[in-house]
């Protein structure tokens, strides 16, 4: 069969792959002016008249699902009586093709599942269970992150069984599937649980624990054969691993981890060389607000149905002793699931998600729907699906340990300034009333490092105690200075020019000037005529510390503007610098852009959401805008009444919170400085904030950049 050439607005460009229950193109999508993969299912599906229907509501359910290790979903429809999903193209191959070139380590594949625990966690909770989970559905970008790919579509052709078979359709491939799910028992969370002990199995081993010459056989021995010791398969495993992956590839589901994290934290300490200390019966607390999503209005939870017991007994199943006309049926089903393709050209954006929440105890079955939520668009931010910010209740303010972060420091009158995140034990660190910039934590949490002038300067949260970390000559300048999450690297701006060298405090103490950090030998140093030749005001760093994003003075049209650049800078040479992004440039324009063109403040989530504020009043207050890098588009968020003005936006340490300045426009030249920390979430839904209680006129300057830095909850 000849590829299309379009599938809907999208211009096909070669075909990916083809199985028995999809065909994969590569594709271009000539709105947003990128490269996607439409994944099209058969023709015959519409046959049944209720298939469209459970494909839509299936689609929004998936549609639903946004997290960094996720593949988002970004269009479905219908074309020549074919459905399709779009979603995102890459060629950072899959997992299958990884293990395909040998076996990897236990510290490469529990840093894999530490990733994608997360992100199986946040479908769980929402009542979504993958039932397909295979190396060939987990891909890589083009930095080596892991992403799951293919949520829902087996939910989708079963679905699609269920219509012609009595009672349910099992798809899913043999090589994973989990024994209730052979059996065609209704599956929660721990069925992925179990797909994710055979995936590590396999990546450790590089062999599949069940093997046999029929996909039938396989199956069978998932659920009648014990599980396999993965040290007579790899017998320099730590011993520790027999354990963890007994008990997430356990018969009974009751015995297995209760959700993924259980089995990542497990994993890690393994990896470590530490001993597992994660109790079998252990739980951790359901998130509240779906993180990095938003919506215009409450969304509906998932549905939850309260599960059975597995039974322990390793019998044959009762449809494995029916004729012999069902066992081919049955058969013909598993193929279609084992055919089902994953093409390994499809990613996820990065958006960031931390879920610690456990599986649902039970998921729908195939004819027992998920509680549909409303779809987002390829351009907007998706709807959270657990209990929203009820829109006539007003919050609480803020108290201590919210969004991962315990103290708020700021910049007020010239002073560092700290105080716990409900606005009580405010106090003022330094008082030599020298403008400070930069302000940030250092990882221990214990002091702050800043710039006073030309030195890079220190000061104790608990005494006040102040250092001089470094003091350059009077012909210096010293514009920014940001440590890397990691806290490996530091960028710093000196003299116009950027240098990304090692986060050493001696020997950074030990520099005077240009050539002291070119002798520190760092990741980026100066070189003309590269992104390092910039004269960067402010970085900004991604969350695994492989970008930095910086902003600087650029030429728009002959025009003098700022922007934000993004830098790929993992190959650690200023000539081979990759340009991952930069705006606002071509993709949007800020409100007051056309007469200051400034980005007075702005963050990064790490991952691919930028906060920023403009330049309308008072010397760098505007109004407050996302930008999505990953779809290239920008809006203006406003949070409080929709009205201007704004400054300083800030990611919480988990990024599910965010801090900002606030300014009211109305109320003119006597507009007082307000601090508001609220759920990233809870923007659009109609909420009422309550900003962070402060003295009355404690700034006694209004144009002042606060500057927030929050302290991460110490361990």
């Amino acid at each position: 069969m000849m590829k299309p050439e379009n599938i809907g607005r999208y211009e096909v460009k070669s075909e990916l792959g083809r199985g028995g229950m999809a065909t994969v193109y590569k594709a271009y999508d000539p709105r947003f002016e990128r490269e996607v993969a439409v994944k099209v299912l058969p023709r015959e599906m519409l046959h049944d008249p209720q298939f469209r229907v459970r494909f839509e509501r299936e689609a929004k359910t998936v549609a639903s699902l946004e997290h960094p290790a996720i593949v988002p979903v970004y269009d479905v429809g219908e074309e020549d009586g074919q459905p399709y999903f779009v979603m995102r193209y890459m060629t950072g191959g899959s997992l299958s093709e990884r293990i395909n070139a040998g076996s990897l380590s236990v510290l490469e594949t529990a840093k894999i599942i530490e990733r994608l625990s997360s992100a199986l966690d946040e479908a769980h909770i929402k009542g979504i269970v993958h039932r397909d989970l295979k190396p060939g559905n987990i891909l890589f970008d083009h930095i080596g992150e892991p992403y799951v790919s293919d949520f829902g579509i087996a939910k989708i052709a079963q679905a699609q069984g269920a219509a012609t078979v009595t009672g349910g359709g099992i798809i899913g491939t043999p090589a994973y599937m989990s024994p209730e799910q052979a059996q065609g028992d209704k599956v929660d969370g721990r069925s992925d649980i179990y797909a994710l002990g055979v995936i590590v199995f396999e990546m450790l081993t590089g062999r599949q624990p069940y093997e046999a010459d029929t996909p039938m056989a396989v199956v069978v021995k998932h659920i009648t054969d014990p599980v396999p010791h993965i040290l007579d398969v790899n017998p320099n495993l730590p011993a520790d691993l027999e354990h963890i992956i007994e008990r997430a590839m356990a018969k009974n589901r009751d015995e297995r981890y209760a959700n993924a994290r259980e089995f990542a934290i497990a994993l890690m300490a393994v990896a470590r060389g530490e001993s597992p200390t994660v109790s079998p019966t252990s739980t951790v607390k359901t998130q509240k607000l779906a993180d990095k999503t938003r919506l215009s209005g409450p969304a509906a939870g998932a549905t939850r149905i309260a599960a059975k017991p597995a039974s322990a007994k390793s019998a044959l199943p009762g449809w494995l002793l029916i004729g012999g006309a069902g066992i081919v049926l049955l058969g013909f089903l598993l193929v279609g699931g084992y055919l089902l393709v994953s093409s390994g050209f499809l990613a996820a954006p990065a958006a960031t998600t931390t879920l610690t929440a456990p599986a649902p105890t039970e998921a729908p079955s195939a004819t027992e729907p998920v509680a549909p939520v409303e779809e987002p668009t390829a351009t907007e931010t998706a709807s959270p699906t657990s209990e929203p910010p009820t829109p006539t209740a007003s919050p609480e303010p803020v108290a201590k340990g919210i969004g991962g972060a315990d103290l708020l420091a700021f910049v007020a009158n010239n002073e560092v300034q700290v105080m716990n995140l409900d606005g009580s034990n405010l106090r003022a660190l330094t008082n030599d009333g020298v403008p400070k910039s930069d302000l940030q934590w250092l990882p221990d949490g214990k002091s702050l490092v800043y710039i006073a002038g030309k030195n890079i300067q220190l000061v104790e949260a608990e005494t006040g105690r102040v250092d001089v970390l470094a003091a350059f000559s009077s012909s210096s300048l010293l514009d920014a200075f940001r440590i890397s999450p990691d806290a490996q690297q530091v960028a710093i701006s000196f003299n116009r020019k950027i240098f990304i060298v090692p986060f050493d405090l001696d020997a950074i103490s030990q520099v005077r000037s240009e050539q002291g950090f070119v002798n520190l030998k760092g990741c980026v140093s100066y070189t003309a005529g590269t992104s390092a030749a910039m004269a960067a005001r402010e970085f900004r760093w991604s969350s695994d510390s492989k970008s930095v994003a910086w902003l600087y003075s650029g030429l728009v049209n002959s025009r003098s503007v700022d922007l934000i650049r993004v830098v790929d800078i993992s190959s650690c040479r200023a000539e081979t610098l990759r340009l991952v992004n930069e705006f606002p440039a071509q993709y949007f324009t800020p409100s007051g852009y056309g007469s200051n063109p400034f980005i007075p403040g702005y963050d990064w989530d790490g991952d691919f959401l930028f906060l920023l504020n403009t330049y309308i009043r008072n010397q760098g207050w505007g109004d407050l805008y996302e930008y999505n890098m990953e779809v290239r588009k920008a809006n203006t968020i406003n949070p409080i009444g929709d009205r201007c003005c704004y400054r300083d936006p800030l990611w919480s340490p988990d990024k599910r919170y965010i801090f900002f300045a606030f300014q009211d426009v109305d109320a003119g030249f006597d507009a007082q400085t307000q601090f508001y920390y609220i759920p990233y979430a809870s923007i659009g839904s109609g909420v009422t904030y309550e900003p962070i209680p402060l003295p009355e006129a404690f700034y006694r300057n209004t144009k002042e950049a606060p500057q927030p830095a929050l302290r991460p909850v110490l361990p």
